[in-house]
């Protein structure tokens, strides 16, 4: 907890964030500095009056070099309305129970959107700093 406190979380990490992520979902996400794959360990929750969602603050380190990103993540169970080649529309359900439509940046394959669409599946996405990086279930 101490060393979370002492990390500064810096919007400009979003960019290196995004890039380790493999859009096509084949592979882990690697590290910006030596490429060996990384975790994402989620903290503690942020409270965050404008989202739907509770975030947490997450750590995203190497596990092989000490390169480390705080960020802010969570996890939505919805549906894929609407998307184009950097935004997706999620329709989902608030923790209260109402519907939501957020739209977000992604890293996502378009071609697994176009599936999602079409099948009308509902998955867990995982978003980072605002941008939806993975497709977990």
């Amino acid at each position: 907890m101490e060393e979370l406190a002492k990390m500064r979380y810096d919007k400009g990490d979003t960019e290196v964030l995004v890039g380790a992520w493999d859009t096509t979902g084949d592979k882990p996400m690697k590290c910006p500095k030596c490429g060996k794959n990384m975790i994402i360990v989620q903290v503690e929750p942020v409270y965050d009056a404008d989202n739907a969602y509770v975030p947490y603050d997450t750590i995203i380190e190497c596990t092989s070099c000490p390169f480390k990103i705080r960020a802010e993540s969570f996890t939505l169970l919805g549906g894929v309305k609407d998307f184009s080649s950097n935004h997706v529309e999620i329709g989902s359900w608030s923790p209260s129970g109402s519907r939501v439509l957020s739209d977000y940046e992604h890293v996502l394959d378009y071609d697994l959107l176009k599936e999602l669409k079409e099948s009308e599946e509902l998955v867990e996405f995982l978003v980072v700093n605002k941008h939806v990086v993975e497709v977990i279930g």
